[in-house]
């Protein structure tokens, strides 16, 4: 079975047609036949600011395409750029999928054999085209569906769930709301079709109270389920979960991110999380873990994060914190993720307030290097223009270290919470933090030029009685190479000896 989605408006009352934007960069089709192919908005460059009091202009973004395909079973893509003619290279990402791509006449043919997300590149970012190849996601009973959107374009607005409630998405249904629960049990979202949130409208700094809600926003939830449903457009945080217990995300598509403080995906003082077969491509950082003051009496512990594929435009690919307001942070694992453009770092532990970090495991990671990965920059003003386009940014592969949240973001943190040890041999520690098995892929052209800076490590820790001990980096490889310590660029401050075991 394989098929597509075709968003089509449906509302009979109206002389006035509504569609989704179309893309005017490419055709595509699918096993020979033509299917639609619709446009989103992401971030044009790097460039981030403090919340000025509007959001991020138009002016700084760029659009880009996507398809979604609904398929199980192996299909044949072929691609017509009608902007881009004249590329050189055509980049199917990630490279770790290793797909055969043709090119003949500018048309570019690839087969898809197993589900997942897929990017296309033309020489570089810009104008890049999204192929969702989701796996079905059927409704198995749709009278005990709660809310159930059918083929069409909606706009239910804001849809508050209740404990035992529902929504499901067919593949043909572009839904313009988003999702909001607090203190509710048992709920599920469900579908291969799409929430756009580009109907609300960001008014305040807060990213953690529900003055803006972004594509899903949950407080104090338990037994969430969520699979196959795509999201874009976020006016702040994507997908949130505050206080949120027994979460299992399976198969969803983050994309069409640009505006400011569009992270991926956050848990925020929340346990037992499962997050799988997931695409993010944020503007600001892509996977976070974090602790805030509201709910800084629960640890963060239990989450999975696997065969997940990331592009981040400005932030972290990897985070735990920068917020950490609780006691401890532990047991969160990174696996078989695919980080496309890493922003700043790829996997980082910046621990903000006050918590005891452990047991964080990056493991089978595969990094992508190029040279138009642009440098991030800060805007001041609304005249401050990106300068960096002739640049190259190298992500970094692991940061570790102990920054004051509360000194660079005292206006978000009214300070309730134990700030008393902050600092101590007991609290903003990180141990027991291990990055194994990382495949760094890069041009030949690429390492030769830039070297150590493949694998940049930063370890630094600004509190003397605050404890950083083994920190393994293992088995990490650039084009097939396995670097040894003399191989990085490694640098350590503050710490009494030398925390980074490199194997």
């Amino acid at each position: 079975m394989f098929t597509h989605s075709s968003f089509v408006y449906k509302n009979e009352n109206t002389p006035f047609p509504f569609s989704v934007p179309m893309s005017k960069d490419y055709k595509v089709y699918l096993n020979g036949k033509e299917i639609p192919v619709y446009s989103c908005r992401i971030s044009a460059y790097p460039m981030n600011r403090a919340w000025p009091g509007f959001q991020r202009p138009i002016s700084q973004t760029e659009l880009a395409s996507f398809v979604n395909l609904v398929t199980n079973e192996e299909v044949e893509i072929t691609v017509e750029p009608l902007t881009k003619t004249a590329f050189k290279k055509a980049l199917l990402k990630p490279y770790a999928s290793g797909i055969n791509v043709q090119v003949n006449n500018s048309k570019i043919t690839f087969t898809l054999a197993k589900n997942g997300t897929f990017v296309l590149e033309l020489d570089d970012y810009h104008g890049l085209l999204y192929v969702f190849n989701n796996a079905p996601v059927p409704c198995e009973n749709q009278e005990s569906v709660t809310h159930y959107f059918g083929a069409g374009v909606h706009f239910p607005g804001k849809i508050t769930l209740k404990s035992n409630e529902s929504i499901y998405l067919e593949k043909d249904a572009y839904v313009y709301g988003c999702v909001y629960a607090e203190n509710a049990e048992n709920i599920r979202i469900y579908g291969n079709g799409i929430f756009d949130n580009s109907t609300e409208e960001r008014i305040t700094e807060h990213c953690y109270e529900n003055y803006t809600n972004g594509n899903l926003k949950l407080y104090d939830c338990k037994d969430v389920f969520i699979k196959g449903v795509g999201f874009t457009n976020s006016s702040i945080w994507c997908i949130n979960f505050f206080h949120c217990f027994d979460v299992f995300v399976d198969s969803i598509n983050v994309f069409g991110q640009w505006r400011y403080n569009s992270d991926g995906i956050d848990f925020v003082n929340s346990q037992r999380v499962k997050v799988l077969n997931s695409f993010f491509h944020s503007f600001d950082d892509s996977i976070t873990v974090k602790g805030v003051d509201r709910f800084g009496f629960e640890n963060n512990c239990d989450m999975l994060f696997e065969n997940c594929t990331l592009i981040c435009d400005w932030g972290i690919a990897m985070e735990i914190g920068f917020e950490t307001e609780c006691q401890e942070i532990h047991d969160i694992t990174f696996k078989n993720c695919n980080v496309l453009r890493g922003g700043n770092i790829v996997c980082d532990i910046q621990n903000g307030d006050g918590a005891k970090i452990y047991n964080v495991v990056f493991e089978n990671i595969t990094v992508e290097h190029e040279f138009f990965h642009t440098k991030p920059m800060n805007q001041f003003s609304n005249e401050q223009e990106y300068t960096l386009k002739d640049t190259t940014k190298i992500s970094a592969l692991l940061r570790v270290r102990n920054p004051r949240f509360r000194e660079m973001y005292s206006f978000l943190s009214p300070g309730t919470g134990d700030l008393s040890k902050k600092g101590t041999k007991e609290y903003a520690s990180a141990c027991d933090i291990t990055v194994k098995n990382v495949k760094i892929y890069a041009s030949e052209e690429f390492a030769s030029n830039f070297k150590k800076d493949c694998a940049i490590i930063s370890i630094d820790n600004i509190f003397p009685t605050t404890e950083y001990k083994n920190i393994v980096v293992e088995n990490v490889t650039l084009l097939g190479k396995k670097l040894e310590r003399e191989d990085m660029n490694i640098e350590i401050n503050g710490c009494k000896e030398d925390v980074l075991i490199v194997k």
